[in-house]
């Protein structure tokens, strides 16, 4: 008896396991603190170069400003800081476009905003800190001057998103 030839079986690739999903607010706090990296070492390399001058930063203005990683607006992967100051109080969102976005609130610090993040999916609290530099100044939506934030990007017009973030994150 001949033995029969069976046809060649076509295999798929085999796939490997996929990476657990990243979460965008993982992604937003993975970019905070990459941020508060930054931030750190300009601190530090600023009270090295000129003592005494983060300590001498102005106050915040009540307004309504909006900060990015890119200075133009809505940017994919890119995260943007919302927030409303009234007297020396923040509420806001840290957010990026097309994505999920984290409460915030906080107060104006001696040459930092000092925040509370709140994280969107399971309410868990993260504190952080955005130096605010000294000498650099931008417009704000109430009209006066404020110290740039470091490593962020100063943003003129809020979007219709933004002040949807600042409604919903204003009753946290």
């Amino acid at each position: 008896m001949r033995s029969r030839e069976t046809p060649a079986m076509v295999s798929s690739p085999t796939l490997s396991p996929s990476p657990q999903p990243v979460t965008w607010g993982h992604r937003i706090q993975t970019s905070l603190r990459r941020l508060a990296t930054a931030t750190a070492a300009v601190i530090g390399l600023s009270a090295m170069a000129s003592p005494g001058v983060l300590g001498s930063t102005p106050g915040l203005p009540n307004g309504t400003y909006l900060y990015g990683e890119s200075p133009v607006a809505d940017t994919i992967g890119a995260v943007y800081f919302v927030f409303e100051a009234k007297d020396g109080q923040l509420t806001g969102a840290l957010y990026q476009p097309s994505s999920s976005f984290d409460c915030v609130r906080g107060t104006v610090g001696n040459g930092a905003l000092d925040l509370t993040i709140t994280d969107a999916y399971d309410q868990t609290e993260s504190p952080y800190s955005i130096a605010v530099g000294a000498g650099a100044t931008v417009a704000s939506t109430g009209g006066g001057a404020i110290p740039q934030l470091e490593g962020m990007h100063a943003i003129a017009t809020l979007s219709g998103l933004d002040h949807q973030l600042l409604a919903t994150c204003a009753s946290y």
